[in-house]
């Protein structure tokens, strides 16, 4: 029986319960005080279906990613430095050789193995239940034993090629978030580039991934409208590839002066499928039903559930809101200026 104390997590992992939505959940909402969970999945995705898999298996493929991403940013760590970032340190800075890269993964499984296998499965102060575990750890031979739900995903090209893109980008947003010290720190869609932007201190605009990277995962895979399956690998042109949407159009918002938001902010963002989005019938600046506002509402609330990061920080701050209350209060706000306008849905819906 799951653990997990916060209720809109529990739902989220409750309502698909699926392998590849339990990587998910335990991607996007375990509790982060370093990234070393990030190269974990990493490194396991590199992985073949078997009974177990030794730690001499996983390791070069968990510290070289590890050690990519410390090369472009140091903030993989809450704080501070470890016998490990100076590890990291000495290896960049010297002649990076095999004696050397030796030193460091002696290093790392002294300092990160068994905290990372043993917190893996762990969402804030909970860990999901027994039909959801992925691996037991097994210390005393130095091994982890898969069990048929991560052997599922391993079988399955497409579910690994979903996992690592949400991985990266989880990834990615966390170490912004560090790297910012989590000041005002304002994510903003551009939609030319389809990627969300944020602000450091010194000002700079830094690229944190694809728009669909960050925000599919929260849909688990699927069309925020029609709830059709996504596939971010298929053609453009096919319907299944994943648009991104302003919830409310963004030439709608800009007409009323009572509403100062950025439509561009995270918070009126969705991954729809080409249909609904710009098809026959579709949204195109259409205002959606109050159904989806509802589900806007709640992901938008879940957003506020986690861990500091990035995307909890954006919105908060592009709602001017301190809690989940005000963020509901203003949304609700916002919605209805257009309340007497008759909401689009989609012709049909995909239940599951």
């Amino acid at each position: 029986m799951s653990t997990i104390k916060k209720q809109e997590i529990n739902e989220f992992l409750i309502e698909d319960n699926s392998v590849l939505n339990t990587f998910r959940t335990l991607i996007l909402f375990g509790k982060n005080t370093a990234t070393y969970k990030f190269a974990f999945c990493h490194a396991l995705m590199q992985q073949k279906p078997q009974d177990s898999i030794k730690y001499d298996d996983l390791r070069d493929d968990f510290v070289k990613e590890l050690v990519n991403h410390y090369r472009h940013n140091k903030h993989q760590f809450v704080r501070g430095t470890t016998k490990l970032t100076d590890s990291i340190d000495l290896y960049l800075k010297g002649d990076q050789s095999e004696t050397e890269w030796n030193s460091l993964l002696q290093v790392a499984e002294n300092n990160i193995y068994n905290n990372v296998f043993d917190a893996f499965q762990n969402v804030g102060t909970g860990t999901i239940g027994d039909a959801y575990t992925l691996f037991e750890h097994d210390k005393k031979n130095r091994r982890i034993v898969l069990t048929d739900n991560t052997n599922l995903i391993l079988e399955n090209t497409e579910f690994i090629q979903d996992i690592s893109a949400e991985n990266q980008s989880r990834w990615n947003i966390v170490e912004e978030a560090w790297r910012s010290g989590l000041t005002p720190n304002l994510l903003v869609y551009d939609k030319d580039e389809n990627t969300f932007y944020s602000e450091s201190k010194q000002h700079e605009r830094i690229g944190l991934r694809s728009a669909v990277d960050v925000l599919l995962p929260y849909q688990k895979g699927r069309c925020f409208y029609c709830n059709t399956s996504l596939n971010r690998h298929t053609d453009s042109q096919n319907d299944c590839f994943p648009d991104v949407d302003h919830f409310l159009p963004f030439a709608m918002m800009n007409q009323h002066k009572s509403i100062t938001v950025n439509p561009n902010g995270v918070w009126n963002l969705v991954i729809t499928c080409k249909q609904c989005n710009r098809g026959k019938d579709g949204k195109f600046d259409s205002i959606p039903d109050s159904q989806y506002f509802s589900k806007l509402l709640a992901r938008n609330l879940l957003f506020v559930e986690e861990h500091k990061h990035s995307l909890r920080n954006s919105i908060l701050l592009s709602l001017n809101a301190v809690d989940k209350q005000s963020v509901k209060s203003t949304m609700l706000g916002i919605y209805n200026v257009f309340k007497m306008i008759r909401g689009w849905k989609p012709k049909e819906f995909i239940y599951e």
